[in-house]
């Protein structure tokens, strides 16, 4: 970065950000401050500040969106206009976003309203329908840094992505770009460059990581529909913490040329791009539209078409298992409630439900997993850092010194790697082996779980990660639905002896005060390349539980 230093590249990076915000859409500055004094739920503020026709278009999701704008209730130009100003709202009120290009969102909206009205048909099923992406996503004619402070010097793109190519040739406008952390790694977005992004429910409480600045967008209606990426939770988390829908399909069924973040190349724990929304609808239409493209014939993904199972399954009785716990650590008494609550009305309605045992969490997690993340010792990433000058942030610092990380050998990671499928196959087998539990002598269709072991955190703190994790070491699709809210009956019980350390860690992260109110989700996983058999289930649930 020559002479520059991070503090200045950051402090330009964001007066960037924040001119690029129409004046007439500023929040006075005095006004700002006071509403976020008043108030740690800024959810609760959105009315105040916004017309109440723009309330009315952001309070739908993509898919209703864009059978409105097919049926002329609302022309492209009207629900980008809308979207842009609740996201520059958010934004004041939760730092979400990173790049904002809302002058040229309004122009391909004018040029889509004219398609409509000339040709009398859509240009694709997103036809005026705003997407938001996950800021290491490239678009073209910005930046990407992704976190770090030295991507800043790598200037702007010049080809979108080939996930943002597919939205924008379903007619999807592109508007903005949303926060994700430094390194990635962490369940907290925050970084030098663009700051912390907090959770609109809970200011004092983390949005999640890393695509924490859909989460935030997307919970504040800011969004229809996003686009995050996954390795260890970071599309579920998210979700989970801003009380939205999300899903981490399988390795190579979603195109991930064109992101920009270290340690890309490192194979042996598949990343993965997915959708965040607000139904079970919104992350169907995102599917159909990536198959529809067929992205196969592009980039080395497997040729798998989407075979939607919501339509013609309402009525299917399920086998679900019920992982209550992981045996590493126990989630807080708000989220083992629900899972069993959940669990009962499921039975109720004819569902065939079952206690799951979970195989080794903690020994895939030491032994496999964590090696396997960082087979480098974390040296791409601090490299990175070094390049920017930046210092390493507390959470990613946290992560990074554990023992378990270091710089392996090619035989080491050999060795790992056969350690994996060695687990994966017996994971297989347990699954297999739930024939023998229930009446149906079938395994299971779904487990349902916990997405993690609290619904968000204090700043700077690392949780553990595991509920997730062990899908993306497991290859299995997982998603995730917002089934309730922390009520203040929700307590540990008295004298509870913690599992572990980090176990007693997690317990005494728990304040009711804190996270009473704040939403709370359950995760719902497949088999590898059962997608549509998780997705097919969520809806099922979903409709059963949020009926």
């Amino acid at each position: 970065m020559g002479q520059t230093s991070w503090q200045a590249v950051a402090e330009q990076y964001q007066r960037q950000r924040t001119s690029a915000i129409p004046v007439q859409w500023v929040i006075p500055p005095q006004k700002l401050q006071g509403l976020k004094e008043s108030t740690t739920r800024v959810l609760d503020v959105l009315s105040e500040l916004l017309p109440q026709h723009v309330l009315q278009i952001t309070r739908h999701g993509a898919s209703a969106l864009a059978t409105k704008i097919r049926d002329r209730e609302y022309t492209c130009l009207q629900v980008t206009e809308a979207f842009c100003q609740q996201a520059a709202v958010a934004q004041q009120l939760t730092n979400c976003l990173t790049e904002i290009f809302f002058h040229d969102a309004l122009k391909q909206a004018r040029q889509l309203d004219h398609v409509l009205e000339t040709t009398g048909k859509p240009v694709g099923p997103l036809h005026g329908v705003p997407v938001s992406v996950k800021d290491h996503y490239n678009v073209k004619g910005y930046p990407t840094t992704a976190g770090y402070i030295s991507y800043a010097k790598n200037g702007i793109k010049n080809e979108d992505a080939h996930i943002v190519q597919i939205m924008r040739n379903a007619g999807a406008v592109l508007y903005a770009k949303t926060n994700n952390p430094q390194c990635m790694m962490v369940l907290e977005t925050v970084s030098n460059i663009y700051g912390r992004t907090l959770n609109p429910w809970n200011t004092n409480l983390g949005a999640g990581g890393s695509s924490g600045g859909e989460g935030a967008l997307l919970a504040q209606r800011g969004s229809p529909l996003g686009i995050g990426s996954d390795i260890g939770g970071s599309i579920r988390v998210p979700a989970a913490f801003n009380g939205l829908y999300g899903f981490k399909p399988s390795g190579k069924r979603v195109p991930t040329a064109g992101w920009e973040c270290t340690m890309t190349g490192a194979e042996s724990i598949t990343a993965v791009a997915g959708p965040m929304g607000h139904s079970i609808q919104d992350l169907e239409l995102f599917f159909q539209v990536v198959s529809d493209s067929k992205p196969w014939l592009k980039e080395p993904l497997l040729a798998m078409p989407w075979q939607s199972q919501i339509e013609n399954h309402g009525d299917k009785k399920l086998k679900i298992g019920v992982m209550v716990c992981d045996e590493v650590v126990l989630p807080h008494p708000y989220i083992t409630r629900v899972l069993k609550a959940v669990a009962d009305q499921l039975e109720q309605n004819g569902h065939e439900v079952f206690g799951f045992k979970p195989h080794d969490h903690m020994r895939a997690w030491d032994d496999i997993l964590l090696p396997l993340y960082f087979t480098d010792g974390g040296l791409d990433i601090k490299q990175t850092l070094a390049a920017g000058e930046e210092p390493m942030l507390p959470s990613a610092k946290k992560l990074l010194d554990d023992p378990k990380i270091k710089q392996r050998s090619i035989h080491e990671v050999w060795k790992l790697n056969i350690a994996r499928d060695v687990y994966r196959t017996e994971y297989l087998q347990k699954w297999a082996e739930t024939t023998k539990s229930g009446t149906s002598h079938k395994p299971m269709d779904v487990l349902i779980c916990p997405v993690a072991p609290l619904q968000g955190t204090r700043h700077d703190v690392k949780p553990w990660w595991g509920y997730c994790a062990q899908w993306n070491l497991l290859d299995y699709p997982s998603g995730v639905i917002p089934v309730g809210k922390v009520l203040e009956t929700d307590l540990y019980p008295d004298e509870y002896k913690p599992l572990s350390e980090l176990d007693k860690e997690n317990m005494l992260l728990y304040d009711n005060g804190l996270y009473r109110g704040m939403p709370v989700s359950v995760q719902v996983v497949g088999l590898p390349y059962h997608d549509e058999t998780v997705m097919g289930a969520m809806n099922i649930i979903d409709k059963i539980v949020n009926a």
